[in-house]
């Protein structure tokens, strides 16, 4: 009905119609056994590797793009792009096509063997026609790589999902293909500011994310809907990458492209420094600090042109890298690295000692910081369910000795902040509201504890906030004793997601046999019983990273921490809490939390 309803009318464009058909006919193959409908074909046994491109406009994406498919090593690289004329391919390069020209979904097939071809509205039917296509090729011609370039406001995460889903629900399509890299290209000469940037990805605040120089926004592609019944027109939309990232701020976007990546090139390095007075060397360092404290996996290149070596791009991951993970396994990355980072600051720090006669060793509050390390160490093993818990730790231990991981990459810094008790989720609001987030925390006025304006040491401590590029971890809200909540910001923008239940809350026969060992790893105690709260938790805990200029410094970090234990119950609260840690509702009625959380998808 839906289909008979569109192509009756005059305004829907006829593109859209013929991409919903390829989508249906698509599904109709899978549906109908699509392993039988291709057993005439020459269907290779191992999996075509995926590369997935992020960036945002201007990046660098095209002419990497360009590169890949001009290649003269001998690989088949098949490219599916949001336009295939955007690509410009050189004429005398193209096999055959269909109306590339036009931008239309048609394929370009070139003479080394490799193909381009129009993003539909579903990824996964793109690159099934690709798989279609590689199989009906002479045996040995089929691609040897299919890499997808995103639009440059789109989430890689929600592309990861993509897969990881197909792969959950046994889609055979994931019988011949893998996602194996994600690869993010930043532009080094805008990245610092955008990065710190309070605007909005979208097409009026920052069109140059949504069109070219000289493109300008087409209404046709929005006035079709005008004659379309809503729900009609919702389902239609659902899926479409083109501004998926619309309702993000442009920092958190870059955040999200950074973070979700095997590979980060660096590109326009040359262009670095030459509308400014700054040092070209010292604003890409500058630039790589903040690329590795966002993302300590990932491998970084810098490049020019958006050129570089197809090994650094195809097949580089090998499918073992951030196409496995999850939002808990970033996490635990992210954790792991401000552990090794601690460790890196430990050894610069007795080096130093050891060449100056008038330190015989370290301050007290590094000695604090290095006996929760080891603390920590004993009781992590590292894992990838959800919930983590980075360390082993009783609750009935003082909540003011919070645990404190740091790293420090110059003047970028990675802080941990770890605690057994719930927080009060005004005075946790309150604390947020001195981030520098503009959207995403509601508006009602909180009371901050103890704050006084003309304070210095308060004022110190609001400097040192707003300087957080990133912070995010597992919480613990006084509302709830069951939901693991978890929190994100990034650049102006913030978000409260429910994980699910806290492990301790589920009977230990529903765990997954094959990860008990790891959720306990995370419990506080091993023996934990749920009757038993006043003197263990499970694996309820506060578990934040954060991110940011000045983090590396003790006394930074020691000021945040006070900041975040006062903002845990005291005492008084804490004994009204387990009185009432049975009953959701009076919780809720008690500890009123003003933050919007939001269900994880």
């Amino acid at each position: 009905q839906i289909l008979i309803l569109c192509n009756k009318s005059k305004t829907f464009p006829k593109k859209m119609f013929v991409t919903i058909m390829r989508c249906f006919f698509l599904w109709f193959i899978f549906l109908e056994g699509i392993t039988s409908g291709l057993s005439t074909l020459n269907v290779p046994k191992e999996y075509i590797p995926i590369t997935v491109l992020s960036g945002f406009l201007g990046s660098g994406k095209t002419t990497l793009l360009q590169h890949l498919l001009q290649n003269r090593e001998g690989l088949r690289i098949a490219v599916i792009v949001n336009d295939v004329a955007s690509v410009n391919i050189d004429s005398k390069l193209i096999a055959s096509s269909s109306n590339p020209t036009e931008g239309s979904s048609g394929m370009v097939e070139l003479q080394n063997g490799c193909a381009c071809c129009s993003l539909s509205e579903e990824l996964l039917a793109s690159v099934s026609e690709l798989v279609i296509l590689s199989d009906m090729k002479a045996d040995g011609e089929g691609f040897d790589h299919i890499v997808v370039e995103l639009s440059g406001v789109s989430d890689p995460k929600s592309v990861r999902a993509k897969f990881q889903e197909a792969i959950l629900y046994d889609m055979p399509l994931m019988q011949r293909v893998r996602l194996d890299t994600m690869v993010t290209l930043i532009d080094c000469s805008v990245f610092l500011d955008y990065i710190v940037s309070a605007k909005t990805a979208a097409p009026d605040e920052t069109p140059e994310l949504f069109y070219r120089d000289g493109e300008e926004p087409s209404k046709d592609d929005n006035e079709w809907m005008n004659n379309i019944p809503l729900p009609i027109a919702q389902a239609l939309l659902k899926g479409r990458n083109f501004h998926d990232g619309v309702d993000n701020s442009v920092a958190e976007l870059m955040v999200q492209q950074t973070e979700t990546s095997d590979i980060v090139l660096l590109n326009k390095v040359d262009l670095v420094g030459v509308s400014s007075n700054n040092n070209e060397r010292e604003t890409i360092n500058q630039i790589e600090e903040v690329v590795k404290a966002l993302n300590p996996r990932a491998t970084v290149y810098e490049t020019k042109y958006g050129k570089a070596k197809l090994e650094q791009v195809l097949g580089a991951a090998g499918g073992k890298g951030v196409v496995e993970a999850g939002v808990v396994d970033d996490h635990r990355d992210a954790l792991e690295a401000a552990k090794e980072g601690q460790k890196s600051t430990q050894s610069f720090v007795n080096d130093q000692s050891d060449h100056d006669s008038g330190h015989q060793g370290h301050d007290h509050s590094h000695s604090q910081e290095q006996s929760c390390q080891s603390d920590h160490d004993s009781g992590h093993q590292g894992h990838d369910h959800s919930h983590s818990q980075e360390h082993s730790r009783r609750s009935d231990h003082d909540h003011s000795h919070a645990h404190v991981h740091a790293s420090n990459h110059a003047g970028i810094g990675t802080f941990v902040y770890q605690a057994r008790r719930p927080f009060h989720p005004r005075r946790l609001t309150a604390f947020l509201k001195r981030l520098p987030i503009v959207r995403g925390l509601p508006e009602t006025q909180e009371e901050i504890v103890n704050y006084d304006k003309e304070d210095k040491q308060q004022l110190a401590v609001d400097n040192i906030l707003k300087k957080v590029l990133r912070s995010k971890g597992f919480t613990w809200c006084a509302d709830s004793n069951v939901a693991a909540l978890y929190w994100s910001h990034a650049g102006s923008s913030f978000e409260m997601q429910c994980l699910g239940r806290w492990w301790a809350t589920l009977p230990r026969e529903e765990w997954p046999p094959e990860a008990v060992s790891m959720i306990l790893a995370d419990f506080d105690d091993a023996d934990h019983l749920e009757e038993n709260a006043s003197t263990s938790v499970g694996d309820r805990r506060q578990e934040v990273v954060f991110i940011g200029q000045g983090l590396g410094d003790s006394s930074n970090q020691h000021s945040l921490r006070d900041e975040l234990d006062s903002c845990l119950l005291d005492n008084e609260e804490w004994d009204s809490f387990l009185s009432q840690r049975e009953k959701e509702n009076e919780l809720q009625s008690t500890f009123t939390n003003p933050l919007n959380v939001q269900m994880a998808g």
